[in-house]
């Protein structure tokens, strides 16, 4: 593989990381309701792709879709899984025990395109899969189960989602300015979904209503400003990018760079405990243990696909 490609999908993880250390930072220094942060921060995000993809022909019918609203509706699932799964676990946690999704999707891709994954991928699986285990196990909490089960819901998910950009026929056009059209309805229509959905389940009383108290989840004038922000900056590129690493490179290596992103995480963050600004990591010495098996498995993983030949098929 080209290694500028690989080093665009690991800035793409670089770009995450951020993100989630900022998120952790805003939302819980400002007491925002997490749920109006991601809708305020999806819309933005997918108006401003449309905007710069303004030039390509299209219509809101678009967002009515089959494949843009099955996908939608999957981006609500993965952010409810992974807000159930914080409950229980720590986020350090849940972004090391998130790269999960690699197995689950060497097992898909098995399943879909009948080809095993090649020899040279095997050493890196494995020491991935005994890490996870050994993370796992190393747990402390008795209800960390809990977590666990959300998350493996919420990666299995973010998979069959990567199937579905992988094969989608207008996620490998060539044109900027239609894939950042087709990035943009998809961030639209996602936001539309989890407002639907939130309405639903307040209404039902199993979350308060965004209604509720004549909408104070979205009165606030800072959270508009930063998820706002969060939209343009993180949220818009990191889709985008997301959205060309699939096309590029297939499903497989596309998360294969998504499990830097804890790791990245873990040394953001470490730097900002130097700064007072956040408590450093707090894992176990077995969970350290685990964690540096996992980075093995990625580093494998990472380090043959430099030596692939290129190739983007899903």
């Amino acid at each position: 593989m080209n290694g500028h490609v690989l080093a665009i999908a690991l800035g793409n993880s670089f770009l995450w990381s951020i993100y989630l250390l900022l998120t952790r930072h805003v939302v819980s220094g400002a007491h925002l309701d997490a749920w109006a942060y991601t809708l305020v921060q999806l819309l933005s995000a997918g108006l401003a792709m449309l905007w710069v993809g303004r030039r390509t022909p299209g219509n809101w019918r678009d967002l009515l879709a089959p494949w843009t609203i099955g996908y939608a509706f999957m981006r609500v699932i993965i952010n409810g899984c992974t807000a159930a799964a914080i409950i229980w676990l720590a986020v350090t946690q849940s972004t090391l025990l998130a790269t999960m999704s690699v197995l689950i999707g060497a097992a898909s891709g098995w399943v879909l395109t009948r080809k095993a994954p090649a020899r040279r991928d095997w050493p890196g699986l494995a020491l991935l899969a005994v890490g996870i285990a050994a993370f796992a196990a190393a747990l402390a909490s008795d209800t960390a189960w809990r977590g666990m089960l959300w998350l493996i819901l919420s990666e299995a998910t973010a998979v069959a989602a990567s199937w579905m950009i992988a094969y989608h026929p207008r996620n490998r056009v060539t044109d900027l300015a239609a894939r950042s059209r087709f990035t943009g309805e998809i961030l639209v229509a996602a936001s539309l979904a989890f407002i639907l959905v939130w309405s639903l389940a307040g209404a039902v009383g199993l979350m308060a209503s965004p209604w509720a108290g004549a909408g104070d989840a979205f009165g606030r004038i800072d959270l508009w400003l930063y998820a706002a922000l969060a939209g343009l900056l993180f949220r818009a590129p990191g889709t985008w990018l997301g959205f060309w690493t699939i096309n590029t490179t297939g499903v497989q290596t596309y998360l294969i760079a998504l499990t830097a992103m804890p790791f990245f995480a873990i040394a953001l963050e470490a730097a900002a405990a130097r700064l007072g600004w956040l408590s450093p990591p707090g894992l176990s010495t077995a969970e350290w243990v685990a964690a540096a098996i996992i980075l093995a498995g990625a580093l494998w993983l990472i380090a043959v696909r430099l030596k692939a030949p290129s190739g983007g098929a899903p």
